[in-house]
């Protein structure tokens, strides 16, 4: 399969084919779990590899090669420092990523070059211990030793591609990568303003990731909470905070811009989180109290600002119940006598065919339930 010569795109930044051995997986990719970003790449890889279904892409690349309408995304990993503000079309910027002697990492592509390196590599898959595989054609190995890539000076000129492409883009990340991705920009010294501007998010989506990241961090600082299956549904997290009832539960001002990032929730409120991270992902001794997301915005809210049924729930952790009772105890009484006779009336219709001594008995035992009922609130009248 032949490979097209080398070229330079009318683009902005140069795009060129590179030898596979030049590039490099990204140690900080934000996709990575926390305790693999850094590692060496044999961890990458072992990561990518169990947790990004790369034998789909494998087969793919198999059969067709490497399309090169996908370009990885590149940045040298040493630049000199006389180019460190180099024009990317500068002949002298293009002199140095030709260069067979300058290497790249990865930042956008990491799934298909692990894929390809698996590919061409045997010995790699042994390490892996990936055992029956079938024969790479000759061809495809050519096509992948030499793959395409779009070449950017520095990590930070590639934030509002990576922006666009994977928080407000068509190929999100999940929620739990754009918040870790955002918060990494932020520790290099970018504010929420620049990341909002440079990534072109007018809808808020990088200030409530961020918050609701900082918040995570909160809840582990303050009363070591294990964050793991928070991190598995963070979306939800992030549907708490744009929820005003809860976030007046956590004291979190009206308008997110107004948090204070470095501690989301005032110490007064601490005990509040606790108890909003255990309801929504659980904890060490008990299981969520919600089923879907739209448990949070239907019965969580609700109950977060009725203090009655806030009592229910720290108590008994039962949110329907709790629920039931967020619009007072009488209206609780109500729908559910209500539910009760609509029921009773369609067993009536229903029970001359059901003369049964079972069927009796439990009749009975509503008639019972019915006057000690009554005479409870008739009584004292």
């Amino acid at each position: 399969m032949a490979k097209k010569a080398n070229r330079i795109s009318s683009r902005r930044m140069p795009q060129l084919n590179i030898e596979i051995e030049r590039l490099s997986l990204d140690k900080d990719n934000p996709r990575l779990p926390e305790n693999v970003q850094g590692q060496n790449e044999a961890e990458l890889f072992k990561a990518l590899y169990k947790g990004f279904n790369l034998d789909e892409l494998m087969n793919s690349m198999r059969q067709n090669g490497y399309f090169d309408e996908e370009p990885l995304v590149v940045i040298p990993r040493k630049m000199p420092s006389k180019l460190s503000k180099a024009d990317a079309s500068s002949d002298e910027f293009i002199k140095f990523i030709k260069s067979d002697t300058t290497t790249f990492t990865v930042v956008e592509g990491n799934r298909r070059l692990a894929a390809a390196k698996l590919l061409i590599d045997p010995k790699l898959r042994s390490q892996l211990n990936i055992k029956q595989w079938q024969e790479v054609p000759p061809d495809i190995i050519d096509d992948l030793k030499l793959l395409p890539v779009i070449v950017y000076s520095e990590r930070s000129d590639v934030i509002p591609y990576m922006g666009v492409r994977h928080i407000i883009g068509i190929q999100k990340w999940d929620s739990y990568a754009k918040a870790r991705y955002i918060a990494r920009l932020i520790d290099q010294g970018k504010t929420l303003s620049d990341v909002e501007t440079q990534i072109g998010d007018s809808q808020g989506s990088v200030r409530k990731n961020y918050i609701s990241y900082k918040l995570l961090q909160q809840a582990r600082d303050e009363f070591d909470y294990d964050t793991k299956s928070a991190e598995n549904n963070f979306s939800l997290l992030i549907l708490a905070v744009g929820q005003g009832k809860i976030k007046r539960y956590l004291g979190l001002p009206t308008r997110l811009k107004d948090t204070d990032p470095n501690a989301p929730v005032p110490k007064d409120k601490i005990k509040s989180l606790q108890n909003l991270t255990s309801w929504v992902f659980g904890d060490d001794r008990n299981s969520p109290v919600i089923e879907e997301s739209r448990d949070i915005t239907d019965y969580l809210s609700p109950v977060v600002e009725s203090p009655g049924a806030l009592k229910h729930l720290e108590r008994t952790r039962n949110l329907q119940e709790a629920y039931d009772l967020s619009d007072g105890e009488e209206q609780m009484v109500l729908r559910y006598l209500a539910y009760i006779n609509s029921k009773l009336q369609t067993v009536l219709g229903l029970a001359h065919l059901h003369k049964t001594a079972d069927v009796i008995s439990e009749v009975e035992k509503c008639a019972e339930t019915v006057k000690q009922l009554l005479k409870t609130v008739k009584e004292n009248q």
